[in-house]
C-alpha cells in the first residue's frame, strides 16, 4: 500500500560497500547520467545485479540492467560505483517530526524550521519519505507535503490525530497534539474539520498505555473510521490489545495498524 504512496522510483541511496574503493569517478559530457559497476538491489524478492548500470535521464531512472545491456545516449555523463551497492531509497512509514531539536524533544521546538532540519537528516541518512502519524499541529506539514524543500525527505502527514483527551501520544511533548474526543459527534465534525485539509491519512489512538489512560470507546472510533472513509481518507490505528485488533479491523480500519504487543514484555517507553 505505502508503495503506491511514496512513489520513489527515481530515488536511490549510495551505499559504500564492505571493500574500501575511491571516489566515483565521474567523466562529464552531457545530461544524461550513466551509472555502472555498483550492486545493484532493485527488489528485495530477487537477487542483486552485479556489475550493473541504470540510467538517469533528468530526474528519472529510465534505463535498469547489467552494465553490458545498458546502453546510455550520446554525451552522457558516466560514474563509476565499482565497489559501492546501491540499494532504493527507505520509506519511514511511522514518525513524528517537528519535536527532536539538538538534545531536547519538547513542543516548543515544533516549528519549519526543525521539521526541515530533520527531514534534511532523514535524506542523508537514505530516508526518501516521511509518513508523521498524528502529531501535525497547524498547517506547516501540509504546506512542506505540497511544496517539497529541495534536499529533503518527502513528508506525507495524518494531521492531528485522535484519541481521549490527553490520552493519545506516549510522550509528553505530543500528547495534547491530537484531537480529544468523547463521543460520536465530536469524532464526527473533527474529522470533517481535518479532512479539508486533506491528509493522507486519519490516525487514531486505541491503548490505554497499561491502565494509566482511558482508550477510545468502540462506537467513537467506528464514528471516526466510517467518516474518515466517507471522505476517502484511509485510518491508521495505534493499538495494543488483540481483541482491540480485531474489533478495528471489524470497524473498517484495516489499512495500517500499528501493535505494540510484542513489546508488552519490555521497559517502559514512549509508544507514538
Amino acid at each position: 500500500m505505502l508503495r503506491r504512496w511514496f512513489l520513489l522510483g527515481a530515488l536511490l541511496l549510495l551505499v559504500p560497500s564492505v571493500r574500501p574503493s575511491a571516489a566515483p569517478k565521474q567523466v562529464r559530457s552531457g545530461s544524461a547520467t550513466l551509472f555502472t559497476g555498483a550492486r545493484l538491489i532493485t527488489d528485495a524478492d530477487k537477487p542483486p545485479i552485479e556489475d550493473s548500470a541504470f540510467l538517469v535521464e533528468g530526474d528519472k531512472i529510465t534505463k535498469v540492467g547489467k552494465r553490458a545491456a545498458v546502453q546510455a545516449p550520446a554525451g552522457a555523463t558516466r560514474v563509476d560505483l565499482t565497489g559501492k551497492t546501491v540499494i532504493p531509497a527507505l520509506v519511514n512509514a511511522h514518525g513524528h517530526v517537528g519535536f527532536q531539536k539538538d538534545v531536547t524533544f519538547t513542543k516548543e521546538n515544533y516549528s519549519r524550521e526543525t521539521i526541515v532540519n530533520q527531514l534534511k537528516q532523514y535524506a542523508y541518512y537514505g530516508v526518501a519519505a516521511v509518513l508523521t502519524t498524528g502529531t501535525d499541529v497547524g498547517d506547516i506539514s501540509y504546506q512542506i507535503r505540497d511544496q517539497p524543500v529541495p534536499g529533503a525527505a518527502l513528508l506525507r502527514t495524518a494531521g492531528r490525530g485522535f484519541a481521549m483527551p490527553n490520552a493519545g501520544p506516549g510522550a509528553a511533548a505530543m500528547r495534547d497534539a491530537p484531537y480529544g474526543v468523547t463521543t460520536e459527534e465530536e469524532a464526527r465534525k473533527d474529522v470533517q474539520e481535518l479532512a479539508a485539509k486533506k491528509p493522507d491519512f486519519v490516525k487514531i489512538w486505541v491503548d490505554d498505555r497499561n491502565g494509566s489512560v482511558p482508550k477510545l470507546a468502540p462506537n467513537v472510533y467506528r464514528a471516526i473510521i466510517d467518516e474518515a472513509h466517507k471522505h476517502n481518507i484511509r485510518v491508521i490505528a495505534h493499538e495494543f490489545y488483540l481483541a482491540d485488533t480485531l474489533d478495528l479491523v471489524e470497524a473498517g480500519s484495516t489499512d495500517f495498524c500499528i501493535r505494540f504487543a510484542t513489546l508488552r514484555w519490555t521497559t517502559q517507553w514512549s509508544r507514538g
